[in-house]
């Protein structure tokens, strides 16, 4: 054996390093559907297609642009890039979420969802993986879109940090429309609901470029105005809001792939309490800031606003099956006060009613403070510094909007909840029902009107219809309450019944929790025993 041989027969080998690196790990994470859809994409025609009829179609007409550039025009590039952004939107605005909602279709149309379940993924992989293919394909579209963006700059008239605003806005606007379509796709498997799925997401997507075009061209020929102090205050709020709906699009796209059994209601719990916080928290920077002051009355209106939309989310959680999950009774908290601190977060229509009554008293006390630091002017009136108090600037009009969102949820639960078992037909029964309620309350008296000739409840001026009454006691408008105490009453009464009607169910829900608390405990004493002293069971043989 020679001495190399030698050498190298005791040379000492590393070990192999087997712990995968950061980027190694989110690969891992990211890539099965990411590959999937992308090479999909690249051995499909469509998205080729479209990739290349947009180039040649925006060649044809920066050619034809070109050509009738003319010197009188003085600031050419203006012009010019408000052409090729019509293009650019309908790629990024258009192409890329119809390549979401139709790759999210064809895993119901081709059947290969239950290969990518039974591959191990999770929901929140696979929509993820979607939404990443999207946001691909929209940053290919962009990067061909860069040589004639760069004409435009180089024409003149063009602002550099307006033009990369624009852009940077354009692409969130493209990944949140994507992922709007990726939910739109999975709220049914029948295709021919997608197709009227499709047809409104394509009307509703026009729509939107239309904006766009017109926003992108204003904000070119007038960068001046964002510049100014009230832009950056109040574009923070706009992509923080649209920010939360993306993520809830996500949200319920995940919950609507994964099994019933799963916990499918705590991350949407979670997520409208941060709306709530973050709602709360714009509202103090816009009374406080004195570039962007708003008035009373304006807080009370966005305030109102916010309960009615809470109210949606509401009539959904109080409608949920009352008993956990066997998967969510190991995840509730061992220690007994942060079981009950965390309750109104797990699923169940008992806990739901809780977490109404929680966010609910959070927005009107919230409201009320906000509304003590804010301006005392009737701005919706359009007097100014007129001596209301804070119910008549629109205090009560805060607190009549809870009493209509308790009438829209809690009472067809409650209500309904004693005729009706918590099956899952009934439970949507219930949904509809509490969804379709204010329709019901604005539209009957409004058609028993008509029968008795009665013109006040044909015009919609009754206790039904909130806008009405809420109009009617905000005191900028100087109307007053028009008699409108005795009917509100009686509305009250009907609440507080509705309210009472739950409370079984919510004292059952609390019930429920801390013995899952404790059923959680014992399954984990029971796990750890059997891992670290396995127990002998004696088998008696007959």
């Amino acid at each position: 054996m020679s001495d190399a041989t030698t050498a190298a027969a005791g040379a000492t080998i590393p070990p192999a390093n087997d712990e995968p690196g950061l980027l190694s790990r989110i690969g891992d994470y990211l890539n099965p559907v990411l590959v999937k859809e992308i090479r999909q994409a690249q051995r499909g025609r469509v998205f080729t297609v479209a990739l290349v009829a947009t180039v040649l179609i925006t060649l044809m007409a920066s050619i034809l642009m070109a050509l009738e550039i003319d010197a009188s025009w003085g600031r050419p590039g203006r012009q010019f890039f408000t052409m090729i952004y019509v293009f650019l939107a309908g790629s990024l605005m258009l192409v890329v979420p119809f390549q979401a909602f139709s790759s999210m279709g064809s895993e119901w149309d081709e059947h290969t969802y239950e290969m990518l379940v039974l591959s191990n993924l999770k929901p929140s992989q696979i929509v993820l993986g979607k939404l990443l293919a999207a946001a691909t394909q929209g940053a290919m579209l962009l990067a061909l879109f860069m040589p004639f963006i760069a004409v435009a700059f180089l024409l003149r008239g063009v602002d550099l940090f307006v033009l990369g605003l624009v852009l940077v806005l354009t692409a969130f606007t493209s990944l949140w429309l994507s992922t709007f379509a990726i939910m739109l796709s999975a709220l049914t498997r029948n295709r021919l609901l997608r197709v009227l799925l499709m047809v409104m997401l394509g009307g509703g997507l026009i729509g939107v470029i239309s904006g766009a075009v017109t926003l992108a061209g204003q904000s070119i020929r007038r960068p001046d105005q964002i510049v100014g102090p009230e832009f950056w205050i109040f574009m923070p709020q706009v992509l923080a809001v649209f920010a939360l709906l993306g993520g809830l699009a996500f949200l319920i796209s995940c919950n609507l792939l994964a099994h019933e059994e799963e916990n499918r209601s705590t991350n949407i719990r979670v997520l409208v309490t941060l709306a709530t916080v973050a709602f709360l928290v714009m509202v103090g920077v816009d009374v406080s800031v004195a570039a962007a002051g708003i008035p009373r009355e304006v807080v009370f209106v966005v305030t109102v606003a916010a309960v009615f939309m809470l109210t949606l989310f509401a009539v959904f959680f109080c409608s949920e099956p009352e008993k956990l999950g066997r998967r969510v009774v190991r995840s509730v908290p061992k220690n007994r006060m942060t079981a009950l601190l965390t309750l109104p977060w797990y699923p169940g229509g008992g806990r739901g009613v809780i977490y109404f009554l929680v966010h609910l008293g959070l927005l009107v006390g919230g409201g009320f403070v906000m509304a003590l630091v804010a301006d005392r002017s009737s701005y919706l009136s359009g007097t100014v510094g007129a001596d209301y108090s804070i119910m008549g600037e629109g205090g009560m009009g805060l607190l009549i909007s809870v009493l209509y969102a308790v009438l829209y949820s809690i009472v067809p639960i409650g209500f309904l909840g004693l005729f009706l078992r918590s099956t899952r037909i009934n439970r949507r029964i219930m949904r509809a029902i509490a969804i379709f309620s204010p329709f019901l309350y604005i539209t009957v008296p409004a058609i028993i009107g008509l029968i008795v000739d009665d013109r006040a409840l044909q015009d919609m001026k009754h206790v039904g219809n909130p806008g009405f009454v809420i109009e009617r006691y905000f005191g900028a408008f100087g109307r007053g309450p028009m008699g409108l105490q005795g009917p509100l009453v009686l509305l009250v009464v009907v609440a507080l019944v509705a309210t009472l009607l739950t409370l079984p169910k919510m004292v059952r829900a609390v019930r429920e929790t801390l013995a899952a608390r404790r059923l959680g405990a014992a399954a984990a004493v029971a796990t750890s025993a059997s891992v670290d002293n396995p127990v002998e069971i004696p088998v008696e043989i007959p």
